[in-house]
């Protein structure tokens, strides 16, 4: 992260060394809560000094705006990085309902608390996709056509990955041809391999290392979801001989050229005293698309998921939406709605409350009396 992308968001940025997060407690006055990431230790604030970076933001107009979304905050997004040859990291978002600053919280090379203040949820947008997005094309076509089971997912991105490895080895051998057939037997033996690898220059290790909740996900592959693969052109199945076809090749093209790494996300908020999940989700970016796949557990406790591929602008839209569900889900009011899908908030049961009702999958109302959502057709 360099100046110039801290500069377009224009958020205020404060450094803490690790001990000043004691401090700023003391000095803010603000208790926390088991959200947070910090918790206060009182007697290495009462025999400890405050860094000398913690003098701004003690003499700074923010300090309990800051404390109170670092230390007691009403919603936290974990955000993992990894994958292709992405650097491994880990920070935070944090909100709180008093107000609509968000603040993320990074670790620096130096293992201090870096620490960004947008006055918005729109601004952190736009300096977090100018860092972590790409332009894309708002022209990609449909993958996914609806929610589907995990597993259909797996297949996919399997049948990337082997696309990729095959690309790899004609390379090795010299040849101008690619083995695109296999086995069923092979292709399940190399998704166990590589599911056990957990090497993040794969793009199934990668949605499951990074992912938060997912690596102990139980996967339960069928012939059923082999022939969706089918049906969706990713293989073409013909005896117990699996061909790659279509989208297998184009994906697979795709995250050659353009896989710059991913980012699993996690949402979760204190709800009745207790730290919930709300909402997960995986974003692969590429030079062409902006893979944003959301999870959610389905009727029968299957794990299923949603795909989209955006531009920069639509992923904005998406993740928009999303902040409004997460709003409605812990009882915070939001801006105003856009329409577009984006990552359901619906890894746990649906949270009752007073009506109005809003819909797990996109946040839309839910009328009174109604099974389904009359938006997106999920059953409440």
């Amino acid at each position: 992260m360099n100046s110039e992308q801290l500069i377009k968001g224009n958020p205020e940025i404060f450094r803490l060394a690790p001990g000043d997060i004691d401090h700023l407690f003391r000095r803010s006055g603000v208790k926390g809560n088991i959200l947070s990431p910090f918790h206060y230790n009182a007697e290495k604030a009462a025999t400890s000094s405050p860094s000398a970076l913690f003098k701004p933001l003690a003499e700074s107009p923010r300090l309990k705006q800051i404390a109170r979304g670092l230390l007691q905050p009403d919603l936290k997004i974990e955000y993992n990085r990894g994958g292709a040859g992405a650097a491994d990291d880990q920070y935070y978002v944090l909100l709180s309902n008093d107000d609509e600053a968000v603040l993320a919280q990074f670790v620096n090379s130096e293992e201090d608390l870096l620490l960004l203040l947008f006055n918005d949820w729109e601004s952190f947008l736009a300096w977090w996709t100018d860092v972590y997005a790409y332009t894309g094309s708002a022209e990609y076509q449909i993958i996914f056509p609806k929610t589907m089971e995990i597993e259909v997912l797996v297949c996919a991105l399997h049948c990337v990955d082997i696309y990729r490895r095959s690309y790899m080895e004609s390379m090795l051998d010299y040849s101008s041809s690619l083995s695109l057939a296999l086995t069923t037997q092979d292709f399940v033996q190399l998704l166990k391999r590589s599911l056990a690898s957990k090497d993040k220059r794969w793009l199934v290790p990668t949605l499951f290392e990074i992912t938060p909740g997912l690596k102990n996900s139980n996967i339960a592959l069928k012939p059923e979801h082999l022939e969706l693969a089918q049906e969706l052109e990713f293989v073409t199945i013909n005896d117990a001989t699996l061909t790659l076809s279509k989208k297998s090749r184009m994906m697979g093209t795709e995250f050659i050229t353009s896989w710059m790494g991913s980012i699993g996300l996690q949402a979760t908020a204190l709800i009745n005293g207790e730290v919930r999940s709300l909402s997960t989700a995986f974003m692969a970016p590429t030079a062409f698309a902006n893979h944003l796949i959301s999870f959610s557990m389905g009727a029968g406790g299957n794990m299923r998921f949603r795909h989209q591929a955006s531009d920069r602008e639509g992923l904005i839209k998406a993740l928009s939406v999303w902040l409004q569900a997460l709003h409605k889900a812990v009882g915070a009011t939001g801006g105003s709605q856009d329409a577009a899908p984006g990552p359901a908030p619906a890894a746990d049961p649906p949270i009752k409350t007073a009506n109005p009702k809003f819909c797990g999958q996109c946040g839309a109302e839910i009328r009174a009396g109604k099974k389904f959502c009359t938006s997106c057709g999920t059953a409440v």
